[in-house]
């Protein structure tokens, strides 16, 4: 019998899927199976899943050891808490493929999400970067958050967040990794640089994340976000100075 992933040692590795977890037990086998779910259009390339534990306290660690015995395209490594930031820098610095993809614990790809990312790549061989569209849906028996009311449920909206990114390993070379002085909006961050840099970047109309809403999204922490965003807006700011 061929275990599932198998087939990856004999092809090229063409995307890092990252994602980090922090006692995700609750939704992470949704988030796992729906990349593992994903599949090519050429036989002869391969994903990785890289699952980094961010020092979790739940089942999570039971959880990865689970899938990743089952299937050998899961590589899983272990830190101390460090946040999400730290934890999918440390997904980028082991990555292997020539595009990197990034998945939250709570959220689902949509099926052909990796294959709709580079189908992109092959039509505009330029791009940096690419993001596509996100559909938020609320999680059962969760009332609409606070923070949410003025978004739209259940219908593709432009997903400016990792779980949309596919990127290029060299921009990331060239831009940087996540900055973790921002542990919350460290892809704003990121996507201001690339913007700065005029880094060429697609946004696509297909869906290719599914995001839940639900009441312990990182979202919550408001007066957070404001501050690193006045922050980060400066750092764009002055950037821009600096280049005139």
């Amino acid at each position: 019998m061929t275990l599932p992933g198998s087939e990856a040692h004999s092809a090229r590795v063409e995307v890092s899927v990252i994602l980090p977890v922090y006692n995700g037990q609750r939704y992470m086998r949704e988030a796992l199976d729906s990349v593992l779910q994903q599949q090519f259009d050429d036989a002869r390339a391969a994903f990785e899943l890289i699952v980094i534990d961010d020092g979790s306290t739940d089942d999570s660690a039971d959880i990865i050891a689970e899938y990743a015995r089952r299937d050998t395209r899961i590589r899983a490594r272990r830190q101390d808490n460090a946040g999400v930031t730290a934890a999918r820098n440390a997904g980028i610095a082991g990555a292997r493929g020539r595009f990197l993809m990034f998945i939250d614990q709570d959220d689902r790809f949509t099926p052909g999400a990796l294959q709709t990312h580079l189908a992109a790549y092959a039509r505009e061989p330029e791009l940096g970067y690419s993001l596509a569209q996100q559909r938020c849906f609320l999680q059962p028996g969760s009332e609409v958050p606070a923070w949410f009311k003025l978004q739209q449920l259940d219908k593709p909206v432009p997903g400016y967040l990792p779980g949309t990114l596919c990127a290029r390993r060299e921009t990331f070379v060239t831009l940087g990794t996540f900055d973790e002085r921002f542990p919350i909006s460290s892809d704003a961050d990121w996507f201001a640089r690339g913007r700065d840099a005029a880094v060429p970047m697609r946004l696509l109309p297909q869906v290719t994340l599914e995001r839940r809403i639900h009441d312990a999204n990182q979202s919550r922490h408001s007066s957070v976000i404001h501050r690193e965003l006045a922050q980060l807006l400066g750092e764009s700011i002055r950037r821009k100075r600096a280049r005139s």
